[in-house]
């Protein structure tokens, strides 16, 4: 078996995947996403460097995810902000909304807040 590297006895049901080549196979147990161990028997799976993938795994190899909306990110343009990903439009102040893609703003409790909003809400008077 790929996966487990244990020997595969005759008789026993085993998974080839066309696009791993035909000298792969895997126990059905051990044909799972690299990352999430989701069981890929049934599924559509994708191979890529020696790893097999779920869908939503394989996306987020190709392409970063937003952390505001959970979708895959298809534009040049996006920010990378407090370790993640988002579209320009989703990373936003907490308070107002306004987006902060591009200027300054502050955590709050872990919650980004435009500089108007901070001075407003939570500056110590």
């Amino acid at each position: 078996c790929y996966h487990c590297k244990l020997n595969m006895k005759e008789g026993d049901p085993a998974v080839y995947a066309e696009r791993a080549g035909y000298d792969k196979l895997w126990h059905p147990g051990c044909f799972i996403c690299c990352t999430c161990s989701e069981l890929l028997v049934d599924m559509i799976y994708f191979w890529k460097n020696g790893n097999l993938y779920c869908g939503r795994h394989y996306c987020d190899s190709e392409r970063p995810r937003c952390a505001g909306c959970d979708e895959l990110i298809f534009s040049n343009e996006y920010t990378l902000a407090e370790g993640q990903n988002w579209h320009l439009k989703h990373f936003c102040c907490f308070d107002c909304d306004c987006v902060l893609a591009g200027i300054t703003y502050i955590t709050v409790n872990d919650k980004p807040v435009c500089k108007s909003c901070y001075m407003k809400n939570h500056a110590v008077v």
